[in-house]
């Protein structure tokens, strides 16, 4: 196995995203799905899906997949070196690894595929050392008044060990403008509000340029 995994040219042969939720419902698989079919789907890249906690919500794709499709190839078993033979769900091109174990984390990872979106969960749950090792890090919570003291309590609980200000975004799902200017202001950090994604299947125009800027190689 390629450990390293470059080109000739000396460049980055894949991407890793990693999203981590400041709370649990806060929208992580959500984006992940999303982000997901906008690599497969506009940018047409091998895309993979890695749930990164213990809530094998993902798995609940399996009937929706049967769904979308009869044929036997939309769901497999994958043979991956060194990795116990486990299902994969593959749905509208990307492959989605439910409730990866750690040791199969470096085989994924070097798998062949252009993207890889990890599905942190939230802090206590999920693989935070995969996380920190993604190229782009992003934390998604929310400022609504009833919420925003579970980002504030992310940066405390991290602030001696991590610089939070540092190779990460930071998005949100609510809050107002006053409100996202503050909280960015005291933390000295950009933040972006997450657009509406009505279906995570099915990324419509609108959402390309939030989508592609998560895209990107940092």
């Amino acid at each position: 196995i390629n450990i390293f995994h470059f080109d000739r040219n000396g460049h980055r042969s894949r991407i890793t995203i990693g999203i981590l939720g400041c709370t649990s419902g806060a929208g992580v698989t959500h984006l992940a799905i999303a982000l997901c079919n906008y690599c497969a789907s506009k940018q047409k890249k091998k895309c993979a899906y890695l749930e990164l906690h213990a809530r094998n919500e993902i798995s609940q794709l399996v009937p929706e997949a049967k769904l979308l499709s009869s044929s036997p190839k939309n769901l497999n078993t994958v043979v991956l070196p060194g990795v116990q033979n486990r299902p994969r769900i593959r749905l509208c091109g990307v492959d989605y690894y439910p409730a990866v174990t750690a040791s199969e984390v470096p085989v994924l990872l070097n798998h062949g595929y252009d993207y890889l979106i990890l599905d942190v969960g939230t802090p206590d749950e999920g693989m935070l050392s995969e996380f920190l090792r993604c190229d782009r890090k992003l934390i998604l919570g929310s400022l609504a008044p009833w919420k925003s003291w579970k980002y504030e309590a992310l940066f405390q609980k991290f602030t001696d060990d991590i610089n939070l200000g540092e190779g990460f975004d930071y998005l949100v799902q609510t809050g107002s403008t006053k409100e996202l200017a503050s909280f960015s202001k005291t933390h000295h950090i950009k933040m972006q509000v997450v657009p509406f994604i009505k279906n995570p299947f099915h990324i419509e125009k609108e959402l390309f340029p939030f989508l592609g800027t998560l895209s990107t190689e940092p």
